[in-house]
């Protein structure tokens, strides 16, 4: 009974003065190179750009043309997995319900191409049923964008209370220091390996199929403050602007759940 009272003055106690934390989620990719700080895919036929970049991560690629002729793309034979599990980008239903289907994975957001960025204040509401494109016609020298996925909407690493951290000055008010969890993955050892599986062809009946198979894993997991990991530089006519130093096109974020940081976590296990 007195640890439960301690536990429960603890949690008021903690819930005062409470610092949000984040997690930073690198990744590589075996057969995918970075080039200026995004994952590029190249052959003769086709360029891909991917960029990762947003909160829970976004499965976001353009697919470049390089060819002096049309390429076909077929949706339907193509897929997002995540580990072992097959996410569909075609569905034969109306895009109003698809979201259904795979539940917090699907992206209903703004198109995300590579080299842009979402504006937080803008939400977009669908209001028409529109039934999805199976095959993308691709004329010569031009691109296509899909951003339909995000890679983590359920997940976040739980580190171990005893991980060893690092003291770093704090990147909002450098005169004070801040701890830095993180913890680094193999290709074997990665909580996930995430993969983009595409179709395509140079004539539209398919007879003769190209794949592409473009494989991803976190890498590594860092947790840190939120104050540290993006902060305000400036504001301007009523607008926070913030600066994000860890941005990067092959990295993605996570907000920490309350409660769930290594730090509190600590607290409360003492």
């Amino acid at each position: 009974m007195k640890k439960l009272i301690y536990l429960i003055t603890l949690i008021i106690i903690l819930s005062g003065c409470k610092t949000m934390y984040i997690q930073l989620l690198d990744t590589k990719s075996p057969n995918v190179n970075i080039v200026n700080e995004y994952y590029i895919y190249e052959t003769d036929t086709i360029k891909i750009i991917y960029s990762l970049w947003e909160e829970e991560g976004i499965m976001s690629f353009a697919i470049f043309n390089k060819l002096n002729v049309p390429i076909y793309i077929d949706w339907k034979k193509s897929s997002y997995i995540d580990n072992s599990i097959k996410l569909d980008y075609w569905i034969d239903e109306e895009s109003i319900n698809s979201s259904s289907y795979y539940g917090g994975y699907y992206y209903n957001g703004v198109l995300l191409r590579p080299g842009y960025t979402i504006n937080k204040g803008i939400k977009t509401t669908q209001t028409t049923k529109v039934k999805p494109e199976r095959i993308t016609f691709l004329p010569p020298k031009s691109n296509c964008y899909k951003s339909q996925f995000h890679i983590l909407p359920q997940f976040y690493y739980t580190f171990n209370t005893n991980t060893e951290y690092k003291d770093v000055n704090r990147n909002d008010r450098p005169e004070k220091k801040t701890k830095v969890y993180e913890k680094n993955f193999t290709k074997d050892t990665s909580p996930l390996i995430f993969r983009n599986y595409i179709t395509i062809s140079l004539t539209e009946d398919f007879k003769k199929e190209i794949h592409i198979d473009n494989i991803f894993y976190i890498s590594c997991v860092k947790e840190m403050e939120l104050n540290h990991f993006k902060y305000v530089e400036k504001y301007v006519d009523g607008i926070y602007y913030y600066l994000t130093p860890f941005k990067n096109n092959t990295s993605f974020y996570l907000n920490v759940p309350e409660y769930k940081d290594v730090e509190t976590r600590k607290k409360l296990s003492n």
